[in-house]
């Protein structure tokens, strides 16, 4: 069976798993843009205006299940089933239901995540946004889900509408948020192995930028994520953050985009090929990295003294002249 197929079946018979109280309800499929414009199909019920939130669940995992064997009808059965479980669970910020959310709500749950803007144009056009070379920067919440499950969800243009503020109000307030909810970690790459930001109680241990003396500036390579170390890659363009960490190595950096979730800093030495790092990264990329989580194929400098991240070059194509030409000069 084919995944269209697939679709079109579960429009038409979904709702026969369900319960009589889902009955006067229609099952609908929409296609949902997500990082680096991929896009997937989510399914949900629409006519239910006793609820808050409506769940939306997307079946690609589900028809990967048809194909390993499972029964259509058993798959549909998962669907419904996992519908109705998410229909029901409590969606909070702070201890807060989403049925009292507000603006000073949402607020404790503001952060700023990184995409790559060439690979998220229509994503971008719709949701408040911020250029960084290469980079977009957009603005999202964190809720919980049943008090434990993380999740999240983007600040569109509709969202911004519905909580009343400016851009540059939410801007702000993200920033200012997500440093102290889930601040930046600087580790060098062999104690990220071993060491977490924070312990079990909360308590600050190595990796907060507090204890940015305790770091090496000697080691090869360093690591810049969050507290969490999910959607950490964002530090990198934050020019208070680097440049502590270009001061602490005595360097200016190159930065190499691991994924949306970290970075990996290196002191910039003379001997380095920008070339074969962006060929490196593109390989890793292409082999090691979910589609959603890549950053970019690229990597970047952040100069100490003008403390500004950009796209790193080859010093040939800064000069705008092939290797082994001569350049000329009016």
């Amino acid at each position: 069976m084919t995944y269209e197929e697939f679709l079109r079946l579960t429009k038409e018979n979904l709702k026969r798993f369900f319960p009589d109280s889902f009955q006067e309800r229609k099952v609908e499929i929409k296609e949902v843009l997500k990082n680096n414009n991929i896009k997937l199909q989510g399914v949900y019920l629409s006519g239910s205006p006793s609820y808050t939130s409506i769940p939306l669940l997307y079946l690609e995992s589900y028809y990967q299940e048809l194909e390993n064997g499972k029964k259509l009808e058993d798959v549909w059965r998962t669907i419904a089933r996992d519908y109705q479980k998410c229909q029901e669970t409590a969606i909070t910020i702070d201890g807060i239901s989403s049925k009292e959310w507000d603006y000073e709500t949402i607020k404790k749950g503001l952060t700023v995540y990184v995409r790559n803007a060439q690979e998220n144009v229509d994503f971008l056009a719709d949701c408040p946004h911020e250029i960084c070379e290469d980079l977009a920067l957009v603005y999202g919440f964190h809720v919980l889900v049943d008090g434990e499950k993380d999740g999240s969800a983007i600040i569109n243009y509709d969202r911004l509408k519905w909580l009343g503020v400016s851009e540059e109000q939410l801007k702000q307030d993200a920033w200012e948020n997500m440093k102290q909810s889930n601040p930046p970690c600087f580790l060098d790459l062999q104690d990220m192995l071993a060491k977490m930001c924070f312990d079990e109680s909360g308590d600050v241990k190595a990796g907060s930028l507090e204890h940015l003396e305790d770091v090496d500036p000697n080691a090869m390579m360093y690591v810049l994520t969050n507290s969490n170390q999910v959607n950490g890659a964002v530090y990198m363009c934050d020019e208070e953050v680097m440049s502590l960490i270009a001061e602490k190595l005595g360097s200016d950096l190159i930065v190499i985009p691991s994924s949306i979730h970290e970075t990996i800093i290196l002191k910039e030495t003379e001997n380095m090929s920008v070339r074969e790092l962006n060929a490196m990264v593109e390989a890793v990329n292409a082999e090691a990295v979910d589609p959603q989580e890549r950053l970019g194929n690229f990597v970047y400098r952040f100069d100490r003294e003008a403390q500004r991240l950009e796209k790193a070059v080859e010093q040939a194509e800064e000069l705008d002249f092939e290797p082994g030409m001569s350049p000329v000069f009016a």
